[in-house]
C-alpha cells in the first residue's frame, strides 16, 4: 500500500479529510497518510522531512490559494530533494486552480479528484519503484 504524504493549504482541510477518510472507505481508493498535522515552524521541518522520506509519493491538494502558500512550497521542494514522485490533485473539479511553481517546473503530474484515477497513478508508481 502506498505511504502518501499530503500537502495542502490550512483552509483546504475539509476537503483533504474526505481524501483521507476516502482512502479508509473506498474500494476504489486504499493509502497510508503520513501527513504532518502541526505548525509550519522548525520542529514541523524536521518532521516533515522524515515523513516525506518514509512516504512512497507526495500528493498536492491544489486549491484556490495552495500555490502561494509558503509550507506547501516547502514540501514540493524537499519532495524533489529527496526524490520523491510528487502528484498534484485538484480537489474542485469545477475549477482550474493555479499549479504551484516547483510542480511546474518539475513537470509533476497533476490529476483531476477522481479516485480511480489517484489510485491508478499510485499503482504506477508502486510498480516502477518496486
Amino acid at each position: 500500500m502506498a505511504r502518501v504524504f499530503i500537502s495542502f493549504h490550512i483552509e483546504d482541510e475539509a476537503q483533504v479529510n474526505l481524501l483521507r477518510h476516502q482512502a479508509k472507505t473506498s474500494d476504489q481508493l486504499e493509502f497510508t497518510d503520513y501527513s504532518v498535522k502541526e505548525p509550519f515552524d522548525d520542529k514541523w521541518k524536521t518532521r516533515c522531512t522524515e515523513r516525506i522520506k518514509q512516504s512512497s509519493v507526495v500528493v498536492i491538494a491544489i486549491g484556490e490559494e495552495t500555490h502561494t502558500r509558503e509550507a506547501v512550497l516547502w514540501e514540493i521542494r524537499k519532495a524533489h530533494e529527496l526524490g520523491k514522485p510528487v502528484i498534484g490533485m485538484r480537489i474542485y473539479s469545477d475549477k482550474n486552480h493555479k499549479i504551484p511553481q516547483p510542480m511546474i517546473e518539475h513537470g509533476d503530474k497533476v490529476l483531476p479528484w477522481k479516485l480511480s484515477a489517484l489510485q491508478a497513478e499510485l499503482d504506477r508508481i508502486q510498480r516502477n519503484r518496486g
